[in-house]
């Protein structure tokens, strides 16, 4: 068996922090030839390389850190999956392959000798099979090279919008992060949590149109695409009780560009499935590029904007509710709406359930389709722990939800609907631009 003594995260680390020194020397037209090399370059400090097919590796890596396929080929059809590098899959010489565990629907096949495909129309896009390969040889595609395309094209304001896990992921206060991202030459840096806040007032509406229907139970996914993609694909009979609202992602991605027409939007988060969901026809016009906390902090690393290094940096953020913030972890998403629904409609009662991990999502929608779940109010996270579960967090689970709880306790505002940047939102924007999106079940073969 093989032993693996560099985790495939640094390999992946390198190449990002090549791609964006690339970019921002102007060098992008080189990147295809001089890549593969600088990759192994880093990988060469990084100690042993027992149990990678490193010459494989660097030249996946050097592709898919530009948004391509591994092998330099791209697709409509593509742009967004998960994909794994030729050669880099060791098969049954893996002392400790978890990619096929943590993959509940089946879309990772093996050949006799172990080695993996994916069944893109079994995929759900979560990406949780990216971090458990021990050989790095699965892979999503970056938009580095997009981003700093965008941001030195002159073509209009580019906006940074961060997910709200983004607490504690890059080894400084939330405060450095967006001044980081402003030096980088973000025009703003606005939180996802607005949006959240946003969405929340909508939802609670929804609610209590649904509790007066003939069917009174309502599944929120809003924030969450792979477990939007697990109910249209594997549990279709309760699709129409999903709420109709976007995410709050697309949701603030539209309601900028309402506020200003030409503007470009870039949303950083720990959520590869997002790059699946921004590309959806219905949901495309509202950002233009998703980036990953591990592929964002190298590129800043990159321009010398470590938020870890550069106090100097430092701005304030004051965009969002405690209950805004609190999407990012496993029940925030249900308690948010529910302290909502609580202040607005206090007639109305909200019995929660949650299903943390896409695991016991697809348990607990099982039960919703034989009508045993107990509850008015389902919320699914594909991730374990929620969104500061992701795949590509920086930090562990527990210590992100502990830093997004503790920025959440320092917001002004307790919910929603005091929230008086996110009513001025709703109330201004809103109206202008379309924060519902209808569910299509596309059910696949057994």
């Amino acid at each position: 068996m093989l032993h693996y003594h560099i985790a495939p995260h640094k390999i992946r680390a390198a190449a990002f922090y090549e791609i964006a020194s690339l970019g921002l020397a102007g060098r992008l037209a080189e990147a295809p030839e001089v890549l593969p090399g600088l990759i192994e370059q880093h990988a060469g400090q990084f100690g042993e390389q027992e149990g990678f097919n490193l010459a494989a590796l660097s030249q996946g890596l050097a592709w898919t850190a530009q948004g391509y396929e591994p092998d330099g080929s791209l697709t409509p059809d593509t742009a967004s999956t998960v994909s794994v590098i030729p050669g880099a899959c060791r098969g049954n010489a893996h002392e400790k392959c978890a990619c096929s565990e943590v993959c509940v629907v089946g879309a990772l096949q093996r050949n006799a000798d172990g080695v993996v495909t994916i069944e893109q129309e079994r995929c759900v896009r979560c990406g949780l099979c990216v971090p458990a390969c021990p050989a790095g040889a699965i892979t999503d595609k970056a938009e580095i090279r997009q981003t700093i395309t965008m941001i030195k094209d002159g073509k209009g304001p580019v906006y940074a919008i961060l997910a709200p896990a983004f607490a504690g992921q890059f080894g400084a206060p939330p405060e450095r992060v967006k001044g980081a991202l402003r030096a980088f030459g973000f025009s703003e840096v606005y939180e996802v949590a607005l949006a959240a806040d946003v969405i929340t007032l909508q939802e609670a509406e929804e609610f209590k149109e649904r509790m007066q229907s003939e069917e009174p139970f309502m599944i929120t996914s809003c924030c969450c695409p792979s477990f939007l993609r697990l109910v249209e694909k594997y549990r279709t009979r309760v699709g129409h009780l999903v709420s109709t609202s976007v995410s709050p992602m697309v949701a603030l991605g539209r309601l900028l560009k309402a506020k200003e027409p030409g503007a470009r939007v870039v949303f950083i988060g720990p959520c590869i499935a997002k790059k699946s969901e921004a590309k959806r026809p219905e949901l495309a016009d509202a950002v233009e590029v998703v980036l990953t906390f591990e592929e964002a902090l190298p590129m800043l690393k990159a321009a010398g904007l470590d938020p870890a290094s550069r106090i100097d940096l430092a701005v304030p953020v004051e965009d969002a509710s405690f209950g805004g913030r609190a999407y990012a972890y496993i029940g925030g998403v249900s308690g948010a709406i529910e302290k909502t629904i609580n202040r607005l409609y206090p007639e109305l009662e909200v019995r929660a359930v949650q299903g943390n991990g896409i695991g016991e999502c697809n348990k607990l929608l099982k039960m919703a389709e034989r009508g045993e779940l107990e509850g008015n109010f389902m919320e699914g996270m594909a991730c374990p722990g929620g969104c500061v579960g992701g795949p590509a967090n920086l930090v562990k689970t527990d210590y992100g939800r502990e830093s997004v709880r503790a920025f959440a306790e320092q917001s002004k505002v307790r919910d929603a609907s005091s929230n008086l940047l996110a009513i001025q939102f709703f109330e201004e924007l809103a109206p202008r631009v379309k924060l519902t999106s209808a569910k299509k079940p596309k059910r696949v073969s057994a």
